[in-house]
């Protein structure tokens, strides 16, 4: 007669298996979080070499992120999507492995023309533009392009002025890309990133404009607004979503700097040598520190 398990043994096995699975399971999930920011690093990394050949073949001038502000490429507008994907081949390089929200949810994203109501001939071009504006990886804009207010320029009001890329004096320590949100809703991320994305500070202590705006009245999505924790510019629009995410202590952001390198950085870490207020009305403190300008 074969002998059963008493009540006792089963019950060590079982505390056995529970201790192993509260051991192994924060590995676990530390393990796929490291390979989740392998992959997301090296999205951002392809994504600016992709600029590189981009910048090369346009004369070292800085890619533009939009053409007319009409959101609608029937009407001659053109994203980052539409600009860059030349470049990189695959819409997944788009997105962080981190994000909720997927591509097709972006494609059809309410603030945006859906593609299938245009006709045959654009919609391929409209799920660029879409997703473009709605990629992870956004763009430190303000300095490489600028976004002037021109009231001359018909339909969109505004002009741009595209740097030299010549002009980086440090590309291993000026920011280019970054991820981003486009939107939150009761604090968490919401319809995707967001392609442009706003600096900490745009002005140095004596007032100096250091954006490629060069001093001109210049459009903004608000700057950084530490006054309204639950905004999704909180941060510009820039977004941590790894080692925690969020506003957690320690989330990391990843950066993908002038050089096509990339690390992830905590919030404080891209902030640093600027004074950051709601809006712009901090300053640069420390230039040398600072991470966005081109100086």
């Amino acid at each position: 007669m074969k002998k059963a398990f008493t009540l006792i043994e089963l019950l060590v096995v079982i505390a056995i298996i529970a201790i192993l699975a509260a051991i192994l399971f924060p590995v676990f999930a530390q393990a796929k979080d490291a390979a989740k920011k392998t992959a997301c690093l090296s999205n951002i990394k392809q994504t600016g070499t992709a600029y590189q050949i981009y910048v090369a073949d346009n004369d070292d001038t800085a890619a533009l992120w939009m053409y007319n502000g009409t959101f609608n490429v029937t009407q001659g507008d053109r994203s980052w999507g539409n600009i860059m994907f030349p470049y990189m081949k695959s819409r997944e390089m788009l997105k962080t492995p981190n994000s909720p929200i997927g591509l097709s949810q972006r494609v059809t994203n309410a603030n945006f023309p859906n593609p299938s109501s245009l006709p045959a001939a654009s919609r391929t071009d409209q799920e660029l533009y879409n997703l473009g504006w709605l990629t992870d990886y956004g763009y430190n804009y303000q300095n490489f392009t600028g976004f002037i207010f021109d009231p001359t320029v018909p339909v969109a009001g505004f002009r741009f002025s595209p740097v030299s890329m010549t002009s980086v004096n440090d590309p291993s320590n000026t920011i280019l890309l970054l991820t981003g949100v486009f939107e939150r809703v009761g604090g968490a991320v919401s319809d995707g990133g967001q392609l442009p994305i706003d600096p900490p500070c745009r002005r140095l202590l004596d007032g100096t404009d250091t954006t490629a705006n060069n001093g001109s009245l210049a459009y903004f999505y608000g700057g950084w607004r530490p006054d309204l924790p639950n905004a999704w510019n909180v941060f510009g629009g820039a977004w941590p979503y790894y080692t925690g995410g969020g506003q957690k202590s320690g989330a990391r952001i990843s950066i993908g700097f002038s050089d096509s390198s990339a690390k992830m950085l905590t919030i404080p870490q891209i902030a640093r040598g600027c004074n950051v207020l709601p809006q712009w009305t901090g300053r640069i403190t420390d230039r040398a520190a600072y991470l966005w300008d081109r100086d």
